[in-house]
């Protein structure tokens, strides 16, 4: 005791030197330091001694005098300070999380259980430099101590979430799309990285503004006047760069070869760098270059890793669940580029057994309906919600049958990102009920959802894409930006791609060819000749021919010889689904509706809606008798006539008549 009494006498002596007041001048902060320092051993056995001194008695008495009348306003001062400091630190990441997990119970678990780890981690953390006494002492082991262990549970959260992740995929995905809780990579690191930060900085900033609670203002007990503020924004870096840290690290590991070491060691070493600025700095004035041009680095890297793009598909039939599994294997290799999850919509079905088509599909990762015996990779994921499924994509798929994109569509009105773009592989067109003008599937999408939308069209049977049978197609597009990124999505060893300016005409014979190929299906189904049946295709891509120049005049003769013309008639004439409906009508005595259900296995007919709207606006035009293929071809879905008149009509057909 006595001891401890003579080290507070001494330190006090110590500090009375550099004081203001006893020579007659205005006290200085050393006089505010010496004051506060009598105030908190007031009634002690050494303030009583220091009392005792003839020249710290009427001191103490002057500065008394002096503070005292203040002191209310300077407790105001300190609380105010206090408040201010704590607002720096937690309003930005406050508003992150009004904005961004507040809304998402899954976000808010992830942030709570990394907090969790980050207070196990500094608490180890400090045990272990506690326990090894030889070198407790030494700040730099300190250092390096807290941030191996923080990196070390990083990672093991990391562990956490992966197998949380894999475990994610065995439940019904769809109850837990309907909670906010979707799984996003992304999401994932950046609430980890949050519930990281927000330890850190408490951490940081409660052992800081406890200084504050002493007597008198803000410096009392020798800090700076800047030391707080300073320390408020440094803890507000340690906030966001600890959210930027753990993006970094959890999607480089995420990544393959090099990359997938040189993030974290990229956030171990700047978490060292910004860990040791106590060490670098040697002055009494704050060390702001160390933390900015950290801050700075790290927040481009994050950056990058938030720019990734996102791919939604509409649709689940055979071809949109063909083109997810190519997709899927196309970005495998460019995990930099594109977020490797997928999220296909898929309208929800109850299949015999009672199962959920999704349910199915994710958990088997197959389309047993709509494209058996095809396995469809693990990241890509059937979600029934529609405004979900294309949530935040950069990029959106369109195959769904034409008859459901309006609809589609206006649900989707305003719930896409501004700067997404749309592709479409939808083959079928409609008639503009006021003008009686073509209105494409692709001006559907662009008009309703005011986005970008290219078309891709050409001989492109689902069950042999998927099989990875060579085959091409033919892509409209005007925006070579776009362009080169379906390029980047779908061109490859066994799937090639041309890309054509004529948008309108490439997506015009998309849907003229099912109208055809109901045609020759229709000549299959009465037996017909292979003579008649090659004049059927013949006499029908003339007639496609004619049709889009009616459309568009300037049109060249290079685009019809293009996959997209007829190089997707051959195909779909030899074997697509409306060649095989039609083939079965004439067969048979069954309505398309029976078809579609019974041999079709549910899966909806794109030529009769094209017959229709084509017959619209050729009637509009008085051209219905220059064009009988395509007139048959609606009068027969209609069943105002009978299959074999298409093929009585071929000998008077127009083309006969031309000198």
């Amino acid at each position: 005791m006595k001891y401890s009494k003579l080290i507070i006498i001494l330190c006090f002596i110590k500090s009375f030197e550099g004081t203001c007041l006893q020579s007659g001048a205005e006290p200085n902060l050393a006089d505010l330091n010496v004051y506060g320092i009598l105030t908190a051993i007031e009634g002690s056995d050494a303030f009583q001694d220091l009392m005792n001194n003839t020249k710290i008695q009427p001191w103490f008495a002057r500065m008394k005098n002096l503070v005292e009348p203040h002191r209310i306003d300077t407790s105001i001062m300190t609380i105010l300070e206090c408040i201010g400091c704590t607002l720096i630190v937690y309003g930005i990441p406050f508003s992150m999380f009004v904005f961004t997990i507040a809304h998402h119970p899954f976000r808010i678990i992830i942030a709570m259980t990394s907090a969790f780890f980050w207070l196990i981690s500094m608490l180890l953390s400090s045990l272990l430099r506690f326990m090894v006494v030889p070198l407790r002492n030494q700040l730099a082991f300190a250092v390096l101590c807290a941030v191996l262990f923080q990196e070390i549970f990083r990672y093991l959260f990391y562990r956490v979430i992966k197998k949380a992740e894999f475990s994610l995929q065995k439940v019904q995905l769809q109850e837990l799309t309907a909670k906010g809780m979707t799984f996003d990579r992304f999401a994932v690191a950046y609430a980890a990285g949050y519930g990281f930060g927000f330890i850190s900085g408490t951490f940081s900033i409660v052992n800081v503004l406890s200084d504050t609670t002493g007597p008198g203002t803000i410096g009392i007990f020798g800090h700076s006047q800047d030391f707080f503020i300073a320390t408020a924004f440094l803890t507000l870096t340690i906030i966001l760069l600890n959210t930027f840290w753990s993006i970094i690290f959890f999607t480089s590991l995420d990544k393959g070869g090099i990359h997938r070491h040189l993030g974290p060691a990229l956030v171990v070493i700047t978490h060292m760098l910004f860990s040791c600025l106590t060490l670098l700095n040697r002055t009494t004035k704050p060390t702001y270059s160390i933390p900015i041009v950290n801050a700075f680095y790290n927040t481009s890297k994050m950056s990058s890793a938030a720019q990734r793009k996102k791919i939604a598909i509409v649709g689940s039939g055979n071809w949109g669940s063909t083109i997810a599994i190519h997709i899927a294997d196309k970005i495998a290799d460019l995990k930099d580029e594109y977020e490797q999850k997928i999220l296909m919509w898929c309208k929800e079905e109850t299949l015999d057994d009672g199962s959920k088509l999704t349910e199915v599909i994710n958990e088997q990762h197959e389309n047993i309906k709509y494209l058996p015996h095809e396995r469809i990779p693990d990241n890509v994921i059937a979600l029934p919600d529609l405004c979900e499924s294309v949530k935040d994509a950069d990029i959106l798929i369109f195959v769904i049958p034409h008859q459901f994109v309006k609809k589609t569509c206006e649900e989707l009105k305003n719930k896409v990102k501004p700067s997404a773009f749309a592709l479409t592989l939808i083959k079928g067109f409609y008639i503009d009920e006021e003008t009686n003008n073509i209105l494409l599937v692709s001006q559907v999408i662009k008009n309703t959802l005011n986005i970008p939308c290219l078309s891709m069209m050409g001989a492109n049977i689902a069950r042999e894409v998927a099989e990875k049978v060579f085959c091409e197609a033919t892509v409209g597009s005007r925006d070579d930006k776009h362009s080169e990124t379906v390029r980047q999505l779908i061109d490859g060893p066994f799937f090639r791609i041309r890309v054509y300016p004529d948008v309108e005409i490439i997506e015009i014979l998309g849907g003229l060819k099912n109208v055809i190929a109901m045609c020759a299906g229709f000549a299959d189904g009465l037996n017909a000749g292979f003579n008649t049946r090659a004049a059927v295709l013949r006499l029908g891509f003339r007639e496609m021919v004619n049709f889009c120049r009616l459309v568009e005049k300037e049109s060249t003769a290079e685009i019809y010889l293009e996959s997209c013309g007829i190089a997707d008639l051959i195909a779909s004439s030899l074997g697509g689904r409306n060649y095989n409906g039609a083939k079965k009508l004439a067969e048979t005595n069954k309505s398309l509706k029976e078809i579609e259900k019974e041999d079709l296995n549910g899966q909806s007919l794109q030529g009769p809606g094209t017959a229709k709207e084509v017959y619209r606006f050729l009637q509009g035009r008085n051209l219905l008798d220059q064009f009988p293929m395509f007139r048959d071809a609606y009068l027969i879905c209609e069943q105002k006539i009978k299959p074999h008149c298409l093929l009585e009509n071929l000998t008077n057909h127009p083309e006969f008549q031309r000198k």
